[in-house]
């Protein structure tokens, strides 16, 4: 009888899921979780309470799954805190952090109760801190993303760490001016786009918009605006997003109705839970001459440009090779109604660049093939 008792407790402290921390000291040091014990590593499902007026050092990788989370403070009524100290860890897995995964489905949490609650990464006897902070396991598992640290680092599933060119998105403390109390940090939550470029360029009469993404995670999809004065927008299109990525993404979008001077672009990021931001705004010259024709395309022998009887403007007509060596250049002026006729039969079939420049220096851009 004695027997069984010792072992149904066994069984029930063994299933139990929550734990508290009750005396101030490092995570890893059992004397400070009181009768709940330490909790085990990783954890399901588990609520990590650390009371108020009890300061935890983090020093240890401790990983979330599930449901699990961690509660910073109780009542509200005391100080308690939370610190991360930075190590010159080799590895996500020997540094000091939190790792929140959601790879079983989930959404691990960290709730800080109150303005008395406090999560802090801090300078500690190590120099670097590149593997220490609240990372982020997504679902794709394509890596590690930190969150909150003193340095921004995507890591990858087989250890790749590469540098991102911004600061974690919530920084090293909270709650902080943009992140008052109380407030959760989500495994799944609004997480970003790393934009690598956003450009746009004249093709006729229509304008081309292409974008990189360097990583996506939690991504939906990118709302097209376009303005006229860079302060009043309104969405062109809507393109759906890859969703998570650790590699370059590539998009492409087409304007085929352009205002007819300035166009300004900006792309409305949006994740799956609804949150969004904007990109950096471009500039793009609508096409010069709206009334060109140009003939056949692909061509084998003669390239025609009809000018439409709207075109006043001087401007001159340059054919370019894809190395953008200039192979003919005409002159035009008051050749509203004209044709120009330009011989292409000596060049190699491929891809060449019909350019028109306006006195005012403005261009516009065709391409045009060459085959036979």
């Amino acid at each position: 009888m004695i027997f069984f008792l010792v072992l149904l407790g066994f069984v029930q402290k063994a299933s139990s899921q929550n734990y508290t921390a009750q005396f101030t000291g490092f995570w890893s040091d059992n004397s400070i979780w009181g009768a709940s014990g330490i909790p085990s590593n990783p954890c399901t499902n588990c609520t990590i309470t650390i009371n108020d007026g009890v300061s935890v050092t983090l020093d240890i990788s401790f990983k979330m799954l599930g449901s699990s989370k961690v509660l910073i403070g109780s009542a509200g009524a005391f100080a308690s805190s939370l610190t991360i100290p930075t190590t010159n860890a080799s590895s996500i897995f020997t540094g000091h952090n939190l790792i929140l995964s959601n790879l079983s489905g989930g959404n691990p949490t960290v709730k800080i109760v109150s303005a008395l609650s406090s999560l802090n990464v801090t300078q500690g006897p190590g120099t670097s801190g590149i593997y220490d902070g609240v990372f982020v396991q997504n679902p794709s598992d394509f890596g590690y993303f930190k969150i909150v640290g003193l340095q921004p680092l995507l890591v990858s599933s087989d250890g790749v760490t590469t540098s991102l060119p911004f600061a974690p998105m919530y920084g090293t403390s909270l709650p902080n001016s943009a992140h008052p109390a109380p407030f959760t940090l989500n495994s799944d939550g609004t997480l970003p786009v790393i934009l690598g470029n956003f450009s746009g360029a004249v093709d006729g009469k229509v304008i081309d918009l292409s974008w990189t993404t360097e990583i996506e995670i939690n991504s939906d999809h990118f709302d097209i605006q376009r303005s006229a004065d860079a302060a009043v927008w309104q969405s062109i299109g809507t393109m759906q997003a890859k969703g998570n990525s650790g590699l370059s993404v590539n998009y492409a979008f087409t304007d085929r109705d352009p205002l007819k001077d300035n166009n300004f672009y900006r792309l409305k990021m949006a994740d799956k839970d609804g949150q969004f931001k904007y990109s950096p705004v471009i500039a793009v010259q609508a096409p010069l001459l709206h009334g060109l024709k140009i003939f056949p395309n692909p061509a084998s022998n003669y390239l025609t440009v009809s000018i439409g009887t709207d075109i006043t403007a001087d401007f001159t007509i340059k054919l370019m090779n894809q190395f953008g060596q200039v192979l003919q250049t005409r002159k035009m002026s008051h050749a509203a109604g004209t044709t120009v006729t330009l011989p292409v039969q000596s060049y190699p079939q491929g891809t060449y660049i019909l350019q028109f420049v306006g006195t005012d220096g403005k261009m516009q851009s065709n391409k045009v093939l060459v085959a036979r």
